[in-house]
């Protein structure tokens, strides 16, 4: 694969995907069939802010406090993920971005891959970009979840695309309304609508 270094890809790896036991299998063959680019990941949250949801349907509080809480979370099922890449030697350059410091740096250096095993993988945390008082246009309550926050990551590190990456069936002509219209991707997506054209929805397949 050729590296541009002016490529820069935000994934979003949907929290359903984080108990499929082949995870990594799978983002590895995804990858492989990709351009090669300077990739900032982020992770869902899973069953541990599904659980959160349910306890504030049990117990109402103020919203705007549920959400930054669920965001704080995030730390940890993206913390969780970036070890296991780490750990596999299929995966080159791989790194987490946990202080504001590193994101600062990420921001304005491309990173170019150090090998040829392809694109470098940055996990980022995304309380460093997505964080109360920053002017992001999105409600902080249910309905901006990580397909949003990926997108807003885009806009601020001029991401050449973003990737959302989901465990469900996406249609393959599909359009930003319609994956709205679906359920696929959050509502909150449509207050960043003028990135529609950098944006891809797709199903991460499975590992034969």
């Amino acid at each position: 694969m050729t590296f541009h270094p002016t490529t820069r890809r935000v994934i979003k790896l949907g929290g359903s995907l984080l108990t499929r036991p082949g995870l990594l299998d799978d983002v590895h063959a995804w990858l492989t069939a990709q351009t090669a680019a300077d990739t900032c990941v982020i992770v869902g949250g899973g069953r541990m802010i599904d659980a959160v949801r349910q306890w504030d349907q049990l117990r109402r509080v103020d919203q705007r406090e549920v959400h930054w809480m669920c965001v704080e979370m995030l730390k940890h099922s993206v913390r969780h993920l970036a070890n296991a890449f780490l750990e596999d030697d299929r995966f080159a350059d791989v790194s987490l971005l946990e202080t504001d410091s590193q994101w600062h740096h990420y921001q304005t250096n491309p990173v170019v891959p150090a090998s040829s095993k392809g694109s470098s993988l940055a996990f980022l945390v995304p309380g460093l970009v997505y964080h109360r008082g920053c002017d992001a246009p999105l409600p902080e309550n249910w309905s901006t979840t990580t397909d949003s926050i990926a997108m807003w990551v885009a806009m601020c590190c001029q991401a050449d695309e973003v990737v959302l990456l989901k465990s469900c069936e996406v249609p393959v002509d599909g359009q930003l309304d319609d994956w709205i219209d679906e359920g696929i991707v959050d509502s909150a997506c449509g207050a960043l609508s003028h990135m529609k054209d950098q944006l891809r929805v797709e199903r991460l397949p499975a590992c034969k």
